[in-house]
């Protein structure tokens, strides 16, 4: 993805349950700062790369260039 790239969600795709579901696990507002969310559209905008201390996630970096380096 680009900064800025938006993400949005299918016109015929908004009433598939497990994608209803998923926006239904948004809790409030809560937001990265390096992505924008819209439930109500169903749009996404990634403004930026994360710095990695905002990356929720806990992962092994190091086997993820292990991977993709094969």
């Amino acid at each position: 993805l680009k900064n800025d790239s938006e993400i949005k969600v299918r016109e015929k795709s908004k009433r598939i349950p497990i994608i209803l579901d998923s926006v239904k696990r948004i809790k409030g507002d809560h937001t990265l700062p390096w992505l924008a969310i819209d439930k109500a559209k169903l749009v996404g905008v990634f403004m930026r790369t994360p710095e990695r201390n905002e990356v929720p996630e806990e992962f092994n970096e190091q086997l993820v260039v292990e991977l993709y380096s094969k």
